[in-house]
């Protein structure tokens, strides 16, 4: 709330995992703020999130994103794929998960839309960035949507890594990473106009680049 009230963007987008404790009372003096986007993890309460709308939209405007769908806003075309990835189809705590196949099934019906910004949950494998990620199916699979999608930025959530990665693919992706928990609170500013983008940590920035 403070960042927010700092900064006073036109929108926040999240990669998920606010937790199974949040209620609708609490989310509302945010959405009562700014409009926010956001995909779902795998530590939700997520009948709550389900229930969410934007109150400064001038539609209705659920803050849980739908998969595959593009949301334009700002002059940017924002899209979303929730929660993990597992073998087999299950819900866990209330929260579903996607086999491989859904997972990619989905990124392909993104791919050629010239997605400016994708959320995911999963982290793709990058072990250049990451020397302790697993070469898991999850990863590996989280990585291949990516490169069908070919977004112009891609960010994560479910790691807690420290800090904040910056990396780019071949085909022109951007890739960052921030660590937004309590113990290191990054995250990052796009300015729509210029596409400048900023790393904060707190009220600091940190790093800038540009797309």
């Amino acid at each position: 709330m403070e960042v927010v009230d700092y900064h006073r963007p036109d929108l926040l987008l999240s990669c998920g995992d606010w937790g199974s404790a949040i209620n609708p009372e609490e989310f509302y003096e945010l959405l009562g703020k700014t409009i926010v986007l956001s995909i779902y993890g795998n530590h939700e309460n997520l009948e709550v999130l389900k229930t969410l709308y934007n109150v400064r939209s001038g539609n209705y405007l659920p803050v849980l994103m739908e998969d595959s769908k593009v949301y334009e806003f700002g002059g940017l075309k924002i899209a979303g794929i929730s929660g993990i990835i597992a073998r087999k189809r299950k819900v866990r705590k209330g929260v579903p998960r996607k086999t491989p196949d859904e997972y990619l099934s989905i990124a392909g019906g993104l791919k050629g839309k010239e997605v400016d910004v994708l959320l995911i949950h999963e982290t793709p494998y990058l072990p250049n960035l990451f020397t302790f990620i697993r070469d898991s199916f999850s990863s590996r699979t989280a990585l291949e949507a990516v490169e069908i999608v070919k977004p112009r930025l891609v960010f994560n959530g479910h790691m807690h890594a420290g800090g904040y990665r910056i990396y780019e693919f071949s085909f022109g992706t951007k890739y960052i990473y921030v660590d937004s928990s309590q113990a290191n609170k990054h995250y990052v500013i796009l300015y729509t106009d210029s596409m400048k983008l900023e790393i904060w940590r707190d009220r600091e920035a940190i790093e800038q680049q540009t797309l």
